[in-house]
């Protein structure tokens, strides 16, 4: 027999029934899976410090980031000799960098050091116009930004506002040259800087973290829940150091631990004997992924670089800079391929063949191997490092200078 309660809904009933069943469900098929809380993405490694030889695994940069320049022929490329440990690790997903508006703000603030904005190309091709159009329709485009499948490009903007033409926006990209802004998107570079030894002198041992790290309680634990969150770019003191595992792991302040592949040490380099007591010179070192400039044994500034990536080696040796130009377009690679094209690429500083230091403003990976060869640096020291260096090199014109008895000396090595 059935009882009925007064504004009783028997339709209701089983629908609550039936959801509460699919839940219990859910909860019992979770236990028995093994499954709990979500575990923490993989963060792909790419530097490869102190790595055990193994095929390089992991490996995704930003592609095609450094180019030679167009008046220079590249260097014939290197035999891969460092590889990349095959070990995942923990770390937060952070939203795409360079579209903050403080970065906008800031770069807006320091058009002395970089006097356009940026914009990747989103679509290959892309079409160019002579002039911003209320509509395309019929309309022969005057050049196409091309590459083939997967090419890199980025333009620099003339203007950093759009122009209207009835329903259509368009950005300037040069002179008489007009891309519809649905084809570009907007980035500010990053505003990672160096430090100023003469300025800010460090006492102790330092490094910066080069990837967003979770700490360890003690060397040798991996803490992916109770660690505390370092982001990439912190300048850490290095207080204590104990091998673990075939690993280095460094104590930072708060009895925190980090393993050395998060950290890049900044590390005193000797001079060479090739180079006279009182010259300018910079050591770059592709274990640590620093660069280092010096006047005679006294470091005056520190920062972090990105070096060639396995297949695109940075030169290694002695040289010095032979030719710079503040802004101009570089480019590489087969069409189809591994294309790439990046305008106004800041501070250019030529050290051998068509290997140069340079401001990167397409990423912000810097303390990690990232380019085809050449230095990447920030574009904030890239300034500094142009400045400091010689030849000097007024203006927007190349200088070339060969021979030059005070041109800043370069040591790169491991």
């Amino acid at each position: 027999m059935f009882c009925f309660f007064p504004n009783f809904n028997f339709n209701t009933f089983i629908k609550k029934f039936l959801v509460f069943l699919l839940c219990s469900f859910s909860v019992l098929l979770s236990a028995c899976s093994g499954l709990g809380p979500p575990s923490q993405p993989s963060a792909i490694k790419q530097k490869s410090f102190r790595a055990p030889s193994t095929a390089v695994t992991g490996l995704n940069p930003l592609k095609n980031d450094h180019a030679q320049a167009e008046e220079v022929s590249p260097a014939a490329g290197a035999t891969a000799s460092s590889t990349a440990p095959d070990v995942t690790y923990q770390a937060m997903t952070f939203p795409r960098e360079g579209k903050s508006p403080e970065l906008r703000t800031f770069w807006d603030n320091h058009r002395d050091i970089l006097p356009k904005d940026y914009a990747l190309v989103k679509d290959i091709p892309t079409p160019v116009y002579k002039m911003a159009l209320a509509s395309t329709a019929g309309v022969r485009p005057v050049a196409m930004l091309d590459g083939g499948p997967g090419a890199f490009r980025w333009v620099s903007l003339e203007e950093p506002f759009t122009v209207k033409a009835g329903p259509l926006r368009w950005f300037m990209i040069n002179p008489s040259q007009y891309v519809e802004d649905k084809h570009l998107e907007r980035f500010w570079p990053s505003t990672f800087k160096g430090v100023d030894i003469v300025s800010h002198p460090l006492e102790g041992r330092y490094g910066w973290v080069v990837f967003d790290s979770y700490t360890a309680t003690e060397p040798g634990k991996i803490d992916y829940f109770d660690g505390k969150l370092v982001k990439k770019h912190t300048l850490v003191k290095i207080l204590e150091t104990r091998h673990i595992n075939g690993w280095d792991w460094h104590r930072i302040e708060g009895n925190l631990w980090l393993e050395q592949r998060r950290v890049a040490l900044i590390k005193k380099a000797e001079r060479p004997e090739q180079i006279p007591p009182d010259s300018k010179w910079i050591d770059i070192n592709l274990y640590e992924q620093t660069i280092t400039a010096y006047e005679g044994d006294n470091m005056v500034y520190v920062s972090l670089i990105s070096s060639g990536l396995p297949g695109f080696e940075t030169e290694q040796g002695l040289f010095r800079i032979w030719a710079k130009v503040r802004f101009a377009k570089m480019g590489g690679g087969k069409p189809g391929k591994d294309f790439y094209w990046l305008e106004d690429v800041p501070y250019h500083m030529y050290f051998f063949q068509g290997f140069a230091i340079h401001g990167a403003y397409w990423h912000n990976n810097f303390g990690v191997k990232q380019s085809h060869g050449c230095v990447n640096i920030s574009c904030l020291d890239a300034a500094w490092f142009f400045n400091w260096t010689l030849p000097e090199a007024p203006a927007d014109k190349w200088v070339i200078n060969r021979k030059g008895k005070d041109n800043t000396w370069v040591w790169i090595h491991e």
